[in-house]
């Protein structure tokens, strides 16, 4: 007996052995932000109740606590890698933090609070021509410029990888939408949203810095909105001595079904020049075209796959007014959460955004946008800050109505946000930041509203790494 559980415990050894060459180990990593957080007259008019609006957390209005907690986890070998981030983010109170609400009379679900994989890649690298990954993770195609294209976290398959030491590409197949009519025979396509993207990077070297030049195509499949688009374009980003620019262009072409065509545009530029640790200042400009006229054949307002225009580097802010949901009932300037343009005002003739719910005949937008950052060390260690000023012009007002001057133009200046960010960190592990921004109606939106109040966000947000 003792010599079989010899021979046996050798066995599981050896088993043990042989498997352990293909395991590897595991990387765990996450962040924990709890925001407290106030929304104030999003509709411009101190006389009304706020409606509520939408961030990641769910519906809200006023005064809240938002939380954002993620575990993530990553394992890596000599061609291979997977990572998953698991999520929770929620409004908080008692029936969120206890998994007990789920809908009720109100219907004012929790968006965000079901706790699960919130991202997760997993890839191959065959050699360094041809890198496979798939998953739902970060992807954009110009999330480093002016966001007005594409970056969100979607279902993805890719294949990229260098063709040359200053040559690279990327692949991107999107299936954003594949709903099925439950109990019913229909086309295999109904209320589908697929993207096919192509992006090249070709790095040059100038003698004075390196500038990064891309290419970029995007087909967009819209059967949930009877639609089709093709996106083609350039983004420019590098460095000139001590200058840092950047830009892009993204002209799309398309049509509906019913006949209707599609043709804009999207511009933007920056740039910003680094004069010392505390001042580091920007100029930038953004530009959606819009739509004079909704009842004609030609749909003309600007609308990407995904305006991302709140995470991008220059102009970008996790918290500031234009970033929030400045739509659905909650604020006439139409624009979606993360998106800057007012992709929503007008409505109808809808090809794209987020939730694919931007319109066709929205306004569009001219955008000057003013700002610098620093490190405000000297005045007190690990202190940093970023102020911005954005000032807002519609494009076209065509589709916008007037309510106080009925049956004149709404006028072209939208307004003015101004932002504020201040962080400090206590260590590498923890950090404290507070947001302050304002939106000041111009004569555009106190036409719409027939008032001229401001609106406001104020963040704060205490955040641990691990």
């Amino acid at each position: 007996m003792k010599r079989k559980r010899w021979i046996f415990g050798l066995a599981a050894l050896g088993i043990l052995g042989f498997a352990a060459q293909g395991l590897a180990a595991v990387e765990f990593f996450g962040t924990a932000k709890v925001k407290p957080t106030f929304y104030s007259n999003f509709d411009f008019d101190d006389d009304l109740q706020d409606k509520p609006t939408l961030n990641e957390g769910g519906w809200t209005s006023g005064e809240h606590m938002r939380a954002e907690l993620r575990l993530g986890w990553k394992a890596t070998g000599e061609k291979w890698r997977v990572k998953m981030i698991a999520e929770v983010d929620t409004i908080m109170n008692k029936n969120t933090a206890d998994r007990s609400y789920y809908g009720a009379a109100n219907d004012q679900t929790n968006a965000g609070g079901e706790f699960g994989i919130e991202r997760a890649e997993f890839g191959y690298a065959f050699c360094k021509y041809l890198d496979l990954s798939t998953g739902w993770d970060i992807r954009a195609l110009d999330i480093k410029s002016g966001g007005l294209l594409y970056g969100d976290d979607h279902p993805f398959l890719a294949l990229g990888g260098a063709l040359t030491d200053s040559t690279k590409y990327q692949l991107l197949y999107l299936p954003i939408q594949n709903d099925e009519i439950l109990g019913a025979a229909d086309a295999t396509v109904t209320n589908d949203w697929r993207v096919y993207t192509l992006k090249v990077d070709q790095t040059i070297d100038t003698g004075i810095g390196k500038l990064t030049i891309s290419p970029l195509a995007a087909f967009s499949d819209n059967r949930a909105k009877f639609a089709t688009v093709t996106y083609y374009g350039l983004e420019i980003l590098g460095q000139l001595g001590p200058i840092k620019p950047s830009f892009e262009i993204i002209k799309a072409q398309g049509d509906f079904d019913n006949g209707k065509d599609i043709d804009s545009l999207a511009l933007f530029a920056g740039v910003e020049v680094p004069v010392t640790k505390v001042f580091n200042p920007y100029v930038a400009a953004r530009y959606t075209q819009g739509d004079d006229n909704s009842a004609d054949n030609d749909v003309e307002g600007f609308v990407g796959i995904t305006d991302i225009g709140r995470f991008t580097p220059l102009m970008g802010m996790d918290g500031n007014i234009l970033g929030e949901h400045l739509a659905s009932g909650a604020s006439p300037y139409g624009a979606s959460l993360y998106a800057y343009a007012p992709e929503r005002a007008g409505g109808g003739d809808g090809y794209g955004g987020i939730g694919n719910g931007g319109s066709g005949n929205n306004p569009g937008q001219k955008l000057l946008a003013v700002g610098t950052k620093g490190d405000l060390g000297a005045l007190l260690p690990n202190l940093s800050y970023k102020t911005q000023a954005f000032f807002i012009w519609y494009d076209e007002t065509g589709n916008l109505i007037n309510v106080k001057n009925p049956g004149q133009k709404v006028d072209d200046y939208a307004g003015t946000t101004f932002d504020l960010q201040a962080m400090y960190a206590f260590d590498k592990n923890f950090a404290i930041d507070y947001i302050f921004s304002t939106f000041v109606p111009g004569d555009g939106l106190q036409d719409q509203v027939n008032a001229d109040d401001n609106a406001y966000v104020h963040m704060l947000t205490l955040g641990w790494t691990y």
